[in-house]
């Protein structure tokens, strides 16, 4: 399997997806998917295509995807960890910012990871990498994280605005604007092609939500951590809530946003 086999997927789900966005039943819950998420009709239609496709290519692997869950778990076979449709919530509701992120991995860590994949499937913009080739490739061209010491642009997610956003305070603080996009996969992205400083999320994710960006934002020259700077490679890529995280633009920009996290000032 081959960088160029998942930029073939992102075609057919450029050509076939978005249109479901305003389909009369788009916003209809068809059941609980494995990762414990309501599934909407474009996450299955999205989920059909990849499935197919890398089923098409006639070699063995096993599949962790959102909606079904795990198909022949085999650590001795390629392992495609798939999120149909990063940001289903945006997409329902009219918000033209979800993406497809596909990840294929040489055992079941997040370190086993060597390729990952992400298209927005409004703007249809591409980000890949290959481990080892040290650069994340938007569009076809190797983009790289900032270098700069400055905290510019922080995304974030967040689902308990309450709990969560008042330990973020400290770490927005430090920056000159923040935005929410709604999809994890395109926030580590962004990160990775130096569009944004950092992306923190204090809300446990799946591995299916990051691990095509966590390759993508460490051969880009990230870090990415969870929220107290912990290493996550070693996690298994399955279906459960695994961890926050923090993926930063370089390790000065990471030691500073871990301070503002984690060391809140004395009252």
């Amino acid at each position: 399997m081959k960088i160029d086999d998942l930029r073939s997927i992102g075609r057919e789900l450029l050509a076939e997806v978005p249109r479901y966005r305003f389909a009369a039943d788009a916003r209809k819950g068809l059941r609980r998917g494995a990762g414990g998420d309501t599934t909407f009709p474009m996450d299955l239609i999205a989920e059909e295509i990849i499935i197919s496709r890398i089923k098409s290519m006639g070699e063995p692997v096993s599949i962790v995807s959102e909606e079904f869950g795990i198909e022949d778990e085999d650590s001795s076979r390629l392992r495609v960890i798939i999120d149909p449709i990063d940001g289903s919530k945006n997409a329902i509701n009219g918000l033209p910012i979800f993406c497809s992120s596909i990840a294929v991995a040489r055992g079941t860590r997040l370190d086993d990871v060597f390729m990952g994949y992400i298209v927005n499937l409004i703007s249809a913009d591409e980000f890949w990498a290959v481990k080892g080739d040290g650069a994340c490739y938007f569009n076809g061209e190797k983009a790289h994280t900032t270098k700069d010491d400055k905290i510019e642009t922080v995304l974030y997610e967040s689902q308990r605005p309450s709990e969560e956003l008042p330990r973020m305070n400290r770490l927005f603080s430090l920056t000159h604007r923040t935005r929410c996009l709604g999809a994890t996969a395109l926030n580590l992205a962004h990160v990775a092609a130096g569009s944004a400083s950092l992306f923190v999320t204090l809300s446990k994710s799946r591995s299916f939500d990051f691990a095509a960006g966590y390759l993508i934002v460490k051969e880009a020259g990230g870090v990415c951590t969870d929220a107290e700077g912990n290493d996550i490679g070693h996690i298994h890529t399955g279906l459960g809530k695994t961890n926050t995280i923090l993926a930063s633009s370089n390790s000065r920009v990471h030691a500073e946003a871990l301070n503002a996290l984690n060391n809140p000032p004395s009252p």
